[in-house]
């Protein structure tokens, strides 16, 4: 039973036996299919293009569009979540996303397929909104790191099956069965959480306050824009987007600091070692989308691989991260942040280099490493980068900056994907191609493998930028006492 206290915090009595293993099982199925459609998409893109015959900074769109609304609507969830009631959110969640699924395999064109990839994101961010909270409330204090961490377990499995899933189903049954394969995995999770999760009190405090929903509509407003900008940087109207992100971004600021109950809380913001941290994750997420979203399309151009193939040769990546992200993590806990981190960052220039540099027909072990090389950057960086922002911030906000930090990797995808595809454009533009040359043209492939070394020296750039917004969380350089750590 409940106390007054419990539905006004939201917390329940822990599960235990069959049942917190089953409620377990229910809350992440949602986890891991989002992260598998989040991987198992860029495999599929090649195909794709070649069907809706699109240059692939439109082609771009299936990913950006996505990612964005995830990005725009996940602080909103949050809250919607305490006010509503989580598991009901969460359902709801599921749903959305496996109807937004069946609509993506069921596309007939290319709009469709954005439109459906549209309300599949807002299922989403409901999904990723709630889950590491659900788990936190259904496991015990003292099982509760554990569970945590085997939500990251499940995340790596998700985006370790995505791209070999994806090419073997694509090349087997076509693009239409990367979306199909949600439709099983939605239903056992809308009917396990249905089942199984217990009903969450409602947060009764927040349920008085009024909701923020101009700050919403801003950031929602603000991230879009940005997304539309970068995509359009070739053209005079991007740099017009652009001013209007700064713009909406001024408003959004304003608003956030004189509402009594800001959506997102700036006051985090003060803090540099946390907004610092914040701003490198986003580097590093940019730099892990460049090769996500680009390499699939040099093995199918430049190497003429089958798409089966290309899924395979994706998985050097995501192993490698899984087996590095412990040695990230303890060497974060005995030389702290900037070690590992750094060590990271300089795999990173070392494999962007090598990408820069690689020839029109690069022998397929050369790619494997060199994806293989940045999963092990990504291993290093990835766990001092968490820990840096959340040992950046007091106790009391680690629930805010985790979701703050959900909200940043999204946008970094986001991000990554346009300037991957943007950059493509400048340099086909400056080079005199045009920004949008044809796929079909014999030509293509030289030109592709140009604006490929353009993004990759671009990524070295970026690379510098998170090694340098890279800093130590400790008290004396974020002014927190000791005992807010």
């Amino acid at each position: 039973m409940a106390t007054a206290s419990d539905k006004q915090s939201g917390r329940v009595t822990p599960l235990s036996g069959r049942s917190l293993w089953l409620s377990f099982a229910a809350a992440t199925t949602g986890t891991f299919m989002v992260n598998v459609d989040s991987s198992v998409v860029n495999v599929a893109l090649p195909v794709m293009q070649h069907q809706f015959s699109l240059s692939i900074n439109i082609l771009q769109w299936i990913v950006t569009a996505y990612l964005l609304v995830i990005t725009g609507v996940l602080p909103v969830m949050g809250q919607l979540a305490d006010r509503l009631g989580r598991r009901d959110v969460f359902i709801a969640g599921i749903a959305i996303f496996i109807t937004g699924s069946l609509f993506c395999a069921l596309s007939p064109s290319f709009g469709w397929l954005v439109s459906a990839r549209i309300f599949q994101g807002v299922g989403g961010a409901m999904i990723m909104a709630n889950v590491m909270a659900i788990v936190a409330l259904i496991f015990s204090p003292q099982e509760r790191g554990k569970a945590l961490g085997m939500i990251g377990s499940v995340v790596a499995a998700g985006t370790l099956a995505g791209p070999p899933l994806g090419g073997v189903l694509t090349a087997a049954f076509g693009w239409q069965s990367i979306f199909w394969i949600n439709i099983p995995f939605g239903l056992w999770g809308l009917w396990g959480s249905y089942r199984y999760l217990p009903r969450f009190p409602k947060d009764e405090i927040l349920r008085q306050q009024k909701f923020d929903w101009m700050g919403a509509l801003m950031f929602l407003v603000s991230t879009s824009l940005l997304q539309f900008g970068l995509a359009n940087l070739h053209r005079w109207y991007g740099y017009v987007l652009v001013v209007a992100t700064a713009a909406s971004l001024y408003l959004f600021v304003r608003i956030e600091s004189h509402v009594p109950h800001p959506l997102i809380p700036l006051r985090l913001f003060h803090v540099r070692p946390f907004s610092l941290n914040m701003l490198a994750g986003i580097f590093y997420w940019v730099l892990m989308m460049f090769p996500a979203f680009l390499i699939p399309f040099y093995l199918r151009d430049e190497l003429h691989l089958p798409v089966g193939l290309i899924g395979v040769s994706l998985f050097p990546q995501a192993l490698a991260m899984i087996l590095l992200s412990p040695l990230g993590g303890t060497l974060t806990d005995k030389r702290g942040v900037l070690v590992p981190a750094r060590a990271g960052l300089l795999m990173f220039a070392l494999v962007n280099l090598g990408m820069a540099l690689l020839p029109q027909h690069a022998p397929l072990w050369w790619i494997w490493i060199l994806l293989a090389g940045q999963g092990v950057a990504a291993g290093l960086f990835s766990s001092p980068n968490s820990t840096a922002i959340l040992n950046s911030v007091q106790k009391r906000d680690t629930g805010l900056a985790s979701s703050l930090m959900a909200t940043q990797r999204n946008l970094g995808r986001a991000i990554g994907v346009g300037l991957a595809t943007e950059i493509l454009a400048l340099v086909w533009v400056f080079s005199g191609i045009g920004a949008s040359p044809s796929h079909n043209n014999p030509h293509y492939p030289a030109w592709f493998l140009l604006g490929f070394h353009g993004v990759f020296w671009a990524a070295i750039g970026f690379t510098a930028l998170a090694f340098f917004t890279t800093v130590s969380p400790h008290p004396h350089s974020s002014g927190l006492p000791q005992d807010a750590k």
